[in-house]
């Protein structure tokens, strides 16, 4: 019996004296640990940072109320070949998806919707005003998203004065 009490007392001595080692060592010496790996967390990389101006916070949703409520007029500062180009490059990236190239309501993935999206070309978008049209841009519909997250004011106020291009035209474009 004696045998046995020895052996255990002197198993968890070294079983105490294994765990200080691998304790000590855990916070002392950190080189070489698992958890200093980049590929063991990689979702503690610092994320990018986004242009305030894209992303949707109190701030500018008040900001975007207030000009819807107090009327504001589409002026730009840029040249309007230099705005139409951008509203050209923006409606492509964000808009034709659905409303497709000719903003007839045939893009590739606005033709599964029932009922179509708006043909921005008809009437109906011709009689909106452009603070609605940036209001239904900013702030989405039944089936359009609310874009104000995603698109910058400039590139919504692009977008209209490209779309109202268009439609002086008389046709979408190819």
């Amino acid at each position: 019996m004696k045998k046995v009490l020895v052996i255990a007392i002197f198993a968890s001595l070294v079983l105490t004296g294994i765990y200080t080692v691998i304790t000590l060592y855990d916070s002392n010496l950190k080189a070489g640990r698992m958890y200093q790996t980049p590929v063991v967390r990689p979702h503690e990389e610092p994320e990018l940072i986004m242009d305030k101006r894209t992303i949707a916070d109190q701030k500018s949703e008040a900001l975007i109320r207030e000009l819807l409520t107090t009327g504001f007029i589409l002026t730009s500062v840029e040249p309007a070949q230099a705005m139409l180009a951008k509203g050209e490059k923006d409606y492509q990236a964000f808009c034709s998806h659905c409303h497709g190239p000719k903003m007839d309501g045939l893009g590739t993935v606005g033709q599964s919707f029932s009922p179509l999206p708006t043909d921005l070309t008809g009437e109906k978008t011709i009689a909106m005003s452009d603070e609605e049209l940036f209001a239904f841009i900013s702030y989405g519909g039944k089936k359009a998203p609310a874009l104000a997250s995603s698109m910058s004011v400039e590139s919504r106020k692009a977008v209209i004065q490209y779309i109202r291009h268009i439609q002086k035209m008389g046709h979408g474009s190819s």
